[in-house]
């Protein structure tokens, strides 16, 4: 477990550095929205949907509003609300398609609601949109501080049938 400590300390820089910009200027949406995904890795994945649906809210039209509704369907997929993590993530690639989390939560979460239509062709569009998908690159490149909640994602992943 001692490789959890670099994590960790990234994610406490971060969500410090997040807590002073929204200190300077609390309308900032990008540092809210990535406040919250500093919380969802952090495993505080309640404060995190809070903090991405502010960005929502602050900035409806912002050309970066695709990531902050991935965002929000993670923070959703790790509380396990899957209905609602599909929607946001359906959200999230109506607005633009080819966005890989918007695919990565839209398969796990189908997947962990039992769609397993949804789920299937979700991650076929996954793998178009990231072919080198598999579970180790999920499992070495998702920097969640808490291995219950990427063990959660891993699941969903498998349950949709990857590798």
């Amino acid at each position: 477990m001692d490789w959890l400590i670099p994590i960790c300390s990234k994610f406490d820089d971060t969500i410090a550095e997040c807590e002073l910009a929204l200190r300077l200027n609390p309308n900032f949406s990008f540092a809210q929205a990535f406040y919250g995904l500093a919380l969802c890795y952090s495993g505080r994945w309640q404060e995190g949907d809070l903090a991405v649906r502010r960005a929502l809210r602050l900035s409806p039209r912002d050309p970066l509003s695709t990531l902050y509704y991935g965002i929000a369907a993670y923070a959703q997929f790790i509380g396990r609300n899957y209905d609602e993590a599909i929607r946001l993530a359906r959200e999230a690639l109506r607005q633009r398609s080819d966005f890989v989390g918007g695919h990565r939560v839209l398969t796990a979460a189908a997947a962990m609601a039992g769609y397993d239509d949804v789920a299937s062709a979700a991650l076929q569009e996954l793998r178009r949109a990231q072919p080198n998908i598999s579970l180790a690159w999920i499992a070495s490149e998702m920097p969640m501080k808490r291995c219950s909640d990427l063990e959660h994602y891993l699941e969903g992943f498998r349950r949709a049938g990857l590798t």
